[in-house]
């Protein structure tokens, strides 16, 4: 499984048929003591080098992100991805310019030539990612616009539950949650 909280109690959450992003304390803590009961069975908690791993065989399965899951498919085709019936935590990655930034004219820059169509674009094909750039879909091939890893159909995405921020107090008590799974 992904070595990240958010994203493996999220997985517990739904397995046990709650919220993804729930903030309430008992959940969170049911959702603690479903990974530790499942950690007998995982082989460990990695993020993107699991990628490898699929690819030689060496995993069979793993909870992956989309764009490191396409990043394997396109290595390994024998390789497939699902999305779990249950649903499933989604969120987008951002860029961000810090407020205490001493470059905040030069980051947006950046920004506007990240969000430029065609550069969002040849990201998206050259990182096996996706986009939320509506205008970079069109200069994509079609067949990466049709890859349901990156981009899945609707009855797919209305399972999915897009991921929010939690409070200061939550936040700790998962972080102490995952430190006692991590450590068990």
């Amino acid at each position: 499984m992904l070595d990240d909280p958010v994203d493996v109690f999220a997985a517990c959450l739904k397995k046990l048929g709650l919220r993804a992003n729930s903030r309430d304390a008992d959940e969170l803590r049911k959702a603690q003591h479903e990974a530790i009961t499942q950690k007998p069975l995982l082989r460990a908690y990695l993020n993107a080098e699991v990628r490898d791993q699929l690819v030689s065989g060496d995993v069979m399965a793993a909870q992956l992100w989309s764009t490191t899951a396409q990043q394997a498919i396109d290595a390994s085709p024998q390789i497939d991805f699902a999305f779990p019936k249950e649903g499933f935590a989604v969120y987008p990655d951002n860029a961000v310019i810090l407020q205490e930034s001493l470059r905040k004219e030069l980051a947006h820059e950046l920004l506007n030539y990240l969000l430029r169509p065609q550069v969002a674009a040849a990201i998206v094909v050259a990182a096996r990612t996706a986009t939320a750039n509506g205008g970079a879909r069109e200069y994509l091939p079609e067949a990466i616009r049709n890859l349901q890893t990156l981009y899945p159909p609707a009855e797919v995405m209305a399972r999915a539950e897009w991921s929010q921020a939690t409070t200061p107090e939550i936040q700790r008590l998962r972080d102490g949650l995952w430190t006692e799974v991590k450590s068990s």
